[in-house]
């Protein structure tokens, strides 16, 4: 069984057994009666784009308790996002191993006791009903747990050991509901349904990136030497997520369609094709059919988030499938194109200078908080529908300034 699927299945019947006992465990424990909040833990263990999202969360804390002392658990795969968050000290980002699930249940456990040492007075778990995430919650040492509950939803039980217990909302934007957790665990709320209010765009901020002048410098070198004797301003894309969720992948052949359209229109610029190592495949693929040496494979070339950081500080324009980087381009004002089908831009969609296509077909977003992000086995004929034309067409919009940021479709607002 591969790797992923273990881990659902672990956590929908091993988690769930144990989400019972602790939550019968529970009931035996006496209310805290300090109330103090001061030493705060964060816990977000999947989604790369989190701690941009949480920003606006973490902002909260240090609004309402300005001496907080906060805190972080993710997975290692996760950490350079959150280190890039400097409301957030970099010693107090803390990981867990997830390169094998029998590295992640040392690990874990290991961090579970390092971590039941601080003796938190709060931890907050921004996980969507993840199961592992409150496994994790119970077992460190806090006076107070906060967190999604389900109320009258069927499934998705995760216990009921939370003492601050938020209802998540599926036409809410992402930020808005981890704020309206943060806005119910801080203040300890015992009210039904948390949070009964509402959030306003005004309250969700983008965190900032501040460039490094001589890391721009090794970005750029390193830039100048894969791309050969092309030269020119840069359009970056980032054509695929990888193996963890493929389904969001617009077709590759459809991406060489989109470049070829681009380097036709922009004649001076350069397409500079982004990933990881494990995306380099891909990439190379890419490359290959689009045949012009101003379509340079980048893939595996960054050595860390902060060098893509740096290129996307130089790019004029970021096309992507639905991921981490969008966000991250929010970070540096990088206006950016974001193709989505099986998840939701309405819940998804980049806080910055971003446009959507959706195509809002019924089958989407499959992708959710309610199935764990379980493929529930549909196509991406929702991206594949997203012609070459149109994504050229809106790339030239935003291009010459006339894009409506934070829109789908550039025409319905998304942060609602």
């Amino acid at each position: 069984m591969e790797y992923s699927r273990l881990v659902r299945v672990v956590d929908r019947y091993i988690g769930s057994f144990l989400c019972f006992l602790f939550s019968l465990f529970h009931k035996l424990r006496s209310t805290p009666k300090d109330k103090t909040i001061k030493k705060i833990l964060l816990i977000e263990l999947v989604e790369m784009g989190a701690a941009v999202m949480a920003y606006s969360s973490i902002r909260y804390i240090r609004g309402q308790i300005p001496d907080a002392e906060i805190h972080c658990l993710c997975l290692e795969s996760k950490k350079e996002s959150w280190m890039l968050i400097e409301e957030i000290a970099k010693e107090n980002v803390h990981v867990i191993d997830d390169r094998s699930i029998g590295r992640l249940i040392l690990s874990l456990l290991m961090q579970v006791l390092a971590l039941s040492k601080k003796k938190f007075d709060l931890i907050i778990d921004f996980e969507l009903f993840l199961r592992i995430s409150a496994v994790i919650a119970f077992l460190i040492r806090a006076k107070w747990r906060a967190g999604f509950y389900r109320y009258t939803m069927e499934g998705m039980y995760r216990g009921t050991f939370y003492d601050v217990k938020c209802a998540f909302n599926q036409n809410m934007h992402i930020a808005k509901n981890l704020l309206a957790l943060t806005k119910s665990a801080v203040p300890l709320s015992a009210g039904y349904y948390n949070y009964d209010g509402p959030i306003s765009n005004t309250e969700i901020k983008t965190p900032r990136y501040a460039s490094d002048n001589a890391l721009q410098k090794t970005v750029a070198a390193k830039l100048d030497r894969a791309s050969g004797a092309a030269r020119g301003p840069l359009i970056i894309i980032a054509p695929t997520v990888g193996s963890a969720l493929p389904i969001r992948d617009y077709p590759k052949e459809q991406y060489v369609d989109v470049i070829k359209k681009i380097l036709k229109l922009y004649p001076t610029h350069r397409i500079v094709l982004v990933g990881s190592q494990d995306h380099k495949m891909a990439c190379a693929s890419i490359r290959e059919n689009v045949a012009d040496a101003r379509c340079v494979d980048f893939a595996g070339e960054t050595a860390s988030l902060r060098e893509l950081m740096e290129l996307f500080c130089m790019g004029e324009l970021l096309i992507s499938n639905d991921s981490g980087n969008p966000h991250f381009a929010a970070m540096v004002g990088l206006p950016n194109l974001v193709l989505f089908g099986p998840e939701t831009p309405f819940m998804y969609g980049p806080i910055g200078k971003s446009v959507c296509l959706f195509q809002f077909f019924h089958t989407s977003p499959g992708l959710t908080a309610y199935n764990h992000k379980n493929d529930p086995g549909m196509t991406n004929r929702c991206l594949a529908s997203i012609s070459p034309e149109r994504v050229a067409e809106m790339a030239g919009l935003i291009m010459a300034g006339k894009a409506v940021y934070g829109t789908v479709n550039n025409e319905i607002p998304y942060l609602v």
